[in-house]
């Protein structure tokens, strides 16, 4: 009998640790700036060949504002979240993980560019008369948000600039991801996600545990 229940117990363990995981697949940024005046909204999904991005100006970016009006706004995405009251900052540098360092990206060669200079591979957000735009999409090869071990986008932040000057930021929020404890983000440190595959820490302990009970319940039924 005690050997039957150790068997359930093993199936049901297996069960367990072999549970569907939490895979992070989306995340988003309003970047703004503290009186609002510039808004542009990103979102991050996941896909075969790396992370489809899409932008949207939603104000801000206007001819009259922009110091160099051929050249428009550069943007990256930043080591580290947003300060208080919008401080930009607080972001630090651009994600470099494989430290590229900051000499001008080369689109057609991407081991020449930072993985978070996003407009130097895709191109600047182009000022409008209105300062609004309609959504650029396009896939980026280089980002996730669990590799590399020193460079995944969680607990990042996305930042726009004008000729250099950091004038709107914001956090990326990437959903189901929990920030390590201790940490104050929303978003989380800049480090790598608990469990590379995505795997949430609470579903590894509970195999782990259901999985030590069931050796125990063996050695006691020889």
């Amino acid at each position: 009998m005690l050997f039957k229940s150790a068997t359930a117990l093993l199936a049901f363990a297996g069960l367990v640790a072999a549970a569907p995981s939490t895979e992070l697949k989306h995340g988003s940024a309003n970047v703004t700036s503290l009186n609002g005046e510039f808004l542009v909204h990103f979102t991050f999904d996941k896909v075969d060949a790396g992370m489809n991005i899409t932008l949207t100006g939603l104000k801000g970016l206007t001819l009259n504002a922009a110091i160099n009006k051929t050249a428009g706004y550069e943007y990256h995405i930043h080591v580290t979240p947003v300060g208080p009251n919008y401080g930009c900052a607080a972001t630090g540098g651009h994600l470099d993980p494989f430290n590229v360092g900051p000499a001008p990206c080369n689109p057609t060669n991407l081991t020449s560019c930072q993985t978070g200079d996003l407009s130097g591979k895709h191109g600047n957000i182009l000022p409008t008369q209105d300062g609004t735009f309609p959504t650029i999409q396009y896939i980026d090869t280089q980002l996730s948000f669990t590799e590399p071990a020193n460079g995944p986008m969680v607990g990042r932040s996305v930042v726009i600039h004008n000729n250099g000057t950091r004038i709107a930021c914001g956090d990326l929020v990437v959903d189901g991801y929990t920030a390590p404890a201790g940490n104050a983000t929303t978003t989380g440190a800049a480090t790598k996600p608990t469990g590379t595959d995505g795997k949430s820490s609470a579903t590894k302990l509970i195999g782990s545990v259901a999985l030590t009970g069931v050796v125990a319940l063996f050695m006691m039924a020889l």
